[in-house]
């Protein structure tokens, strides 16, 4: 099976999504992760299921939750770039890996 590497950035985003959603309600930060485990395991036996969000990123939706996985997809493995809420400005996003903000 393909590797995962979890960049830090895109791991600290994982963490305070967790906290949100804890805080929000007991349980649902667990519900959360299974959500999001459930996408990298696809992600793994499937890397390029997503679509290019833009180059080299592709993003995939957790189901449930309104955040995306912008990851790379290596021939040997895929880097997860970051864990994002999409409910903000497309330009903040692009921005955050490092695109253009058009």
């Amino acid at each position: 099976m393909i590797g995962l590497i979890l960049l830090l950035q895109a791991d600290l985003d994982l963490q305070a999504a967790f906290q949100r959603y804890e805080d929000y309600q007991q349980g649902r930060g667990e519900v959360f992760m299974r959500h999001l485990d459930a996408a990298l395991a696809l992600l793994r036996q499937h890397p390029e299921i997503a679509p290019v969000y833009a180059r080299p990123y592709r993003r995939i939706l957790l189901r449930e939750f309104p955040y995306g996985v912008f990851y790379e997809a290596q021939p040997s493995r895929i880097i997860v770039a970051a864990i994002m809420d999409l409910r903000q400005a497309p330009q903040t996003i692009r921005r955050r890996l490092g695109q253009p903000g058009n």
